[in-house]
């Protein structure tokens, strides 16, 4: 297969495909040096931020912009799919196991940098994502399908609640 090389293209191809088994190889295929999206770059010095590029009942794609020190709460995808696709910098990502007394315990943890795509399936996968680098880190997140909502966990505890996640359709 013949590489993605602008984000208009990557939305195009998604476009096509019904099925979302062709998403991760469609993703993997998107080999675009950082200025392709730096028009939804929204960094902010307080907290990491979440920018849509596109939304439809399918699926939805977002850059994530990490600031140094930056992290995401505990979450999972309360069902949906995600796949990640590392833009620049690198992220650390954190997966965890619920302990018999409902706590979280790490399970694992890898470090996602350009070429190192995950993904994370059916609200299984209890996550974290950070940059614990000198620099900003950016991922190209694609769900499916959209999420309208997530888990957020205490890490302490273990104690979920139900959040709203992103624009409504």
């Amino acid at each position: 297969m013949s590489p993605i090389t602008t984000i208009r293209d990557l939305v195009k191809e998604l476009l096509r495909h019904r099925d979302h088994t062709a998403y991760a190889d469609i993703l993997s295929r998107y080999a675009v040096p950082s200025h392709d999206l730096e028009p939804y770059f929204r960094c902010n010095t307080r907290h990491y931020t979440r920018t849509c590029i596109h939304r439809n009942d399918e699926f939805e794609l977002l850059v994530i912009c990490y600031e140094p020190g930056q992290r995401t709460s505990i979450h999972d995808y309360d069902s949906q799919t995600a796949w990640i696709h590392p833009v620049m910098g690198e992220v650390a990502e954190e997966r965890y196991n619920r302990r018999k007394d409902g706590g979280l315990e790490l399970a694992s943890e890898i470090f996602l940098r350009p070429g190192t795509d995950d993904a994370l399936t059916n609200g299984t996968a209890i996550h974290r994502f950070s940059n614990r680098g000198p620099e900003r880190a950016v991922t190209l997140n694609l769900y499916a399908k959209p999420m309208r909502k997530w888990r957020v966990y205490e890490e302490g505890t273990g104690i979920e609640r139900i959040s709203p996640a992103g624009p409504p359709l």
